[in-house]
């Protein structure tokens, strides 16, 4: 049996391995919700550094932001060593166990859909979530896959290629946990919780989780350096990338765009936006946070322009708008802060 999709949706994650995690609570039978598991997990900060093919990436801590969120969503994350001596009889026995695991693969063996074929390869998590009797094949959900049209599907893949997806090693400074299965258990059920409604489900953060989980956010963004200077290590990155061969300038620029409108910024931003409203943060914080949005939707802009004519005028403004954004930023999450300095004084 070839790999192939069994079904197809136009819903689709923000991020595959925040994505993955609200499939396995959902499996679980205490739905998250992605949008949860971001705010939960501190999604909202972000790194900057290289990725699987060496060029300058900006985007969250995915594995350390996945598993805070889920983790803070009452469920336990079991990370167990893929045994490539018997992958199969180890895969039957979690997936009695737990219903579902995740796994970071590397893309260049999913042969369900034309992208991941005709693609460079990178970094990927799916949820598996069904072995056949032969181990002949398994079952699939990818939550985001990427391309002109992003969808998201049920998927059969065999085990052959699941096993060479996971086993061919690939890193990028923000990614380095393949060869592993991730699997959650609920808290609240394993403690028999006395509240039926907490064992339906979660259920979404009320406003005043969320401004806490905002001001933690703000806490870390000037406390840690990976943090506070992303936007300028980005900024520096993309320089570099940028003074080297025509072809590597044109595709780094086409990697700023992905970064900045289709992957990591722009979405991330999307999802800030519902969390500040909930959490009734201030009109400056609104203010800023859509300045920011408006920087990095033009900043893809900007991108697309310089992969196209790599002109030194289009690079200059690209330089400025990493100027706006690194400052607009720092107010953002000032803003953040103050008002939980605020709330505090006045308590």
């Amino acid at each position: 049996m070839d790999s192939h999709i069994i079904e197809q949706y136009d819903e689709t994650a923000v991020n595959c391995l925040t994505g993955s995690y609200s499939v396995l609570a959902g499996i679980a039978g205490r739905p998250v919700a992605e949008q949860t598991v971001f705010e939960r997990g501190d999604g909202y900060l972000f790194q900057a550094g290289l990725d699987e093919s060496g060029y300058p990436e900006y985007i969250f801590p995915v594995e350390e932001a996945g598993a805070l969120g889920i983790t803070r969503s009452g469920f336990t994350v079991h990370k167990e060593p893929i045994d490539f001596d018997a992958p199969g009889p180890q895969l039957e026995a979690l997936l009695a166990r737990h219903r579902a695991v995740i796994v970071w693969v590397n893309t260049a063996h999913l042969n369900y859909a034309d992208v991941y074929r005709d693609n460079n390869p990178y970094l990927h998590a799916v949820v598996v979530q069904g072995i056949a009797a032969d181990h002949g094949h398994v079952e699939v959900h990818d939550s985001l896959v990427v391309g002109p049209q992003p969808f998201s599907c049920r998927a059969v893949v065999t085990f052959d290629d699941l096993v060479r997806s996971a086993a061919d090693r690939i890193k990028s400074d923000a990614h380095d946990a393949m060869g592993f299965f991730y699997a959650i258990s609920d808290d609240l059920l394993a403690a028999d919780s006395p509240d039926p409604a907490a064992a339906d489900g979660e259920g979404r953060p009320n406003g005043a989780e969320l401004s806490g989980a905002l001001t933690r956010q703000a806490e870390r963004f000037f406390a840690e350096e990976r943090f506070r200077e992303a936007i300028r290590r980005y900024q520096a990155l993309c320089e570099e990338c940028f003074a080297g061969s025509s072809e590597r300038a044109a595709h780094g620029a086409r990697r700023l765009f992905h970064h900045a409108s289709v992957l990591y910024a722009v979405p991330s931003l999307k999802l800030m936006a519902h969390s500040l409203r909930v959490a009734d943060a201030s009109e400056r914080s609104l203010t800023l946070h859509e300045e920011a949005m408006r920087h990095w939707e033009a900043m893809g802009v900007l991108a697309l322009r310089y992969e196209a004519t790599s002109a030194p005028s289009v690079l200059k403004r690209i330089t400025q708008r990493f100027e706006q954004l690194d400052e607009v930023t720092e107010k953002l999450w000032q803003s953040v802060a103050a008002v939980s300095e605020v709330h505090n004084r006045s308590s």
